[in-house]
């Protein structure tokens, strides 16, 4: 067992969620340039730069400009010139975001695999430190295309080295790692809930603060912070991890569960590079819990794929009849984070004291994330997302249980492999669902703009009926 305080832990969980806030601002500032370049549209996002003056696109002012100015022009008629643009900025934003999930697709999915596998030799502070350095280079390219007025396709480099460095799939299947193996079995379910909720409040405080800080002050300084909070990431992980690795290599089992004798896995390199892909045919494990771990992932990544439809919901948002502001997505996603914090602990507590498994509170789950999806489909009125909130808080427990239902059907020495398995299907998952309802919601934003959530619906049913009431059977006989 690794020795790491959890207070370490809980700050690099706290700053990436708050990098995370910051950075998937990004979005906006696109948006918000391809609607005030409209004008322009012949033009390429590379050329229309060049056209706005140093001290203006530096100080981001005229994006607050339409930022303000976008509730009191939203169309509400089909024909009309504002809604033209809006169209057209959300048509090219979709599709730029398409092919920056696109470029980073490959290097992610491929370096997730490599430094998963190889986590127990590289070593755990290694692989959060990589993922880190990528993340600071992307904001450093990101400052260059502003400061600089650099061309579209720079925007695809920094999405291919984040890639690179395996992103935050790898940080968060490192960080995993190290909180499974510094908690017993009996509170990890309880401990991955809470360091969600934990995550969920940052988050929320942070949504708030930043849609009033970009009418203020514009979108630069966001990533000049966010910047900084890497770098106080990466000195925690430097000082503070020194002992992550302090353990037996996860891939060597203490004893064998079948005889006391000692069994170590092929050291030689194809086995090793495969033995993920195979682990979960292990002849050592019961056929029930083999079939239950099996039930679980696809679950697990029926959810995954599911969440997806909701890459365009920024897009969503900005668009008739909504026409939101910075400041109104902010004040959304800060509510909605914390009816979030709040009702899912609640949620959580009360589910364990009538004594439901994890199996029907992910099933219970996922009704609710069908109600929400159907809710937010049909609305047409900014009250009426907040009041999907309610239930909306409900639909997270998937993803935040998935880690500590498989982990109970594990050995140690299977962690490792299984953990890099459920991190790159969920890389390739969200790398092509993104990039896939992104360009999805581009060619129906006119016509069909809530396509995407109908879509959540079916994947939703599929993951309720056809993969965890299989599952509830077999929870009940063992």
């Amino acid at each position: 067992m690794s020795i790491v305080k959890i207070f370490p832990i809980v700050g690099i969980l706290c700053l990436q969620t708050l990098f995370n806030c910051l950075s998937s601002t990004i979005s906006q500032y696109i948006y918000a340039f391809y609607l005030h370049s409209y004008t322009n549209s012949s033009e390429g996002i590379g050329n229309i730069t060049t056209i706005t003056t140093s001290v203006s696109y530096r100080s981001l002012y005229w994006l607050n400009i339409v930022d303000d100015k976008r509730n009191e022009t939203c169309p509400q008629s089909d024909v009309s010139t504002d809604r033209d643009a809006q169209a057209w900025a959300q048509q090219r934003s979709a599709e730029l975001f398409f092919w920056i999930h696109l470029m980073s697709s490959c290097p992610v999915i491929v370096m997730t695999y490599i430094l998963g596998l190889y986590t127990p030799k590289l070593g755990k502070r290694f692989v959060l430190i990589l993922p880190m350095l990528g993340m600071i280079s992307q904001i450093v390219i990101w400052l260059a295309i502003i400061y600089f007025h650099l061309r579209e396709f720079w925007w695809f480099i920094a999405a291919f080295i984040v890639g690179l460095s395996g992103s935050s799939g790898v940080l968060g299947l490192t960080l995993n790692l190290i909180i499974t193996e510094n908690t017993i079995e009996s509170q990890r379910s309880s401990r991955f809930v809470h360091l969600n909720a934990v995550q969920t409040a940052v988050s929320a405080v942070a949504t708030f603060g930043i849609g009033y800080y970009i009418q203020w002050r514009g979108f630069i300084d966001l990533y000049w912070i966010a910047f900084s909070l890497q770098i106080i990431s990466l000195s925690i992980v430097i000082f503070c991890f020194k002992f992550a690795d302090r353990n037996l290599d996860e891939r060597t089992p203490l004893l064998s569960s079948t005889n006391d004798e000692f069994h170590e896995l092929p050291s030689t390199n194809c086995p090793q590079f495969f033995q993920v892909c195979t682990v979960l045919r292990s002849n050592h494990r019961p056929r029930q819990k083999t079939i239950s771990l099996l039930l679980t992932l696809f679950a697990n990544m029926s959810y995954i794929f599911a969440t997806t439809a909701f890459a365009p919901f920024l897009w969503f948002l900005l668009n008739t009849p909504f026409c939101w502001t910075s400041k109104d997505i902010g004040n959304y996603s800060a509510l909605g984070a914390i009816s979030f914090a709040i009702m899912s602990l609640i949620g959580m507590q009360l589910l364990t004291y009538v004594g439901a498994n994890d199996a029907i509170i992910c099933m219970i789950s996922h009704v609710f994330f069908c109600s929400s999806c159907l809710w937010t489909a049909f609305a047409r009125h900014s009250w009426q997302l907040y009041v999907g909130l309610l239930w909306s808080a409900f639909s997270g427990y998937q993803g935040a249980l998935t880690t500590s239902m498989i982990s109970k059907w594990l050995e140690p020495h299977e962690r490792n492999s299984v953990f890099t398995l459920v991190t790159e299907t969920n890389t390739i998952i969200y790398t092509c669902g993104n990039a896939l309802f992104n360009w999805i919601y581009a060619r129906t934003v006119i016509n069909f703009r809530n396509l995407t959530f109908f879509i959540a619906v079916g994947l939703g049913n599929c993951s309720t009926y056809f993969k965890h009431m299989p599952f509830l059977c077999i929870s009940k006989n063992t």
